[in-house]
């Protein structure tokens, strides 16, 4: 994808670990503009993205701001899923879309299978480069807020809705 913000998916969710999470959950078709999750809510699920693409969006100064655009392959609200902290982001489908839904019961039971760490070792991967992500975006932010005269000392509301939201890994980014 061109746009900013847009995520690649990794190498390590394109074969065995992408099967073994579509078949942990149930397909599920949204409209366009449907909702996955909104900011500040709770859930117990998290979505593979297998059709479509999805904006993640977060309140700023009032106004819905779009942080990324996920497609297929993304793998979408698992922090909140897996830890029962509120969303960070808002998560709605950008076009008709479909998602494979996964329960936290059935995503924690594929995490503690002891024949296959791939899985588990693929999310935390994609969780840490998303952490890695916003530990740069805030060092940029920084960075800016003490040097640049343009600044005068202060971070835009955009940066610092990138790097909240990425700091709870919004896999999501």
């Amino acid at each position: 994808m061109s746009e900013p913000g847009a995520e690649t998916v990794p190498d390590c969710l394109r074969g065995p670990a992408t099967q073994l999470l579509l078949g942990a959950g149930q397909p599920r078709s949204l409209p366009a503009f449907a909702s996955l999750c909104e900011e500040g809510q709770v859930t117990d699920r998290c979505f593979v993205v297998t059709a479509g693409e999805f904006v993640v969006a977060k309140r700023i100064a009032g106004r819905l701001q779009t942080l990324s655009v996920f497609g297929p392959g993304s793998v979408l609200a698992l922090m909140p899923a897996l830890d029962g902290a509120p969303c960070a982001v808002s998560i709605s489908a950008r076009s008709d879309a479909t998602v494979v839904e996964i329960k936290r019961s059935g995503l924690l039971a594929l995490l503690e299978h002891e024949d296959d760490p791939g899985l588990a070792d693929c999310l935390s991967l994609l969780a840490i480069r998303r952490l890695r992500g916003a530990t740069n975006d805030l060092a940029q932010a920084l960075y800016c807020a003490l040097q640049s005269r343009d600044c005068k000392g202060r971070i835009d509301a955009m940066s610092l809705a990138r790097i909240q939201a990425g700091s709870y890994a919004w896999l999501g980014d």
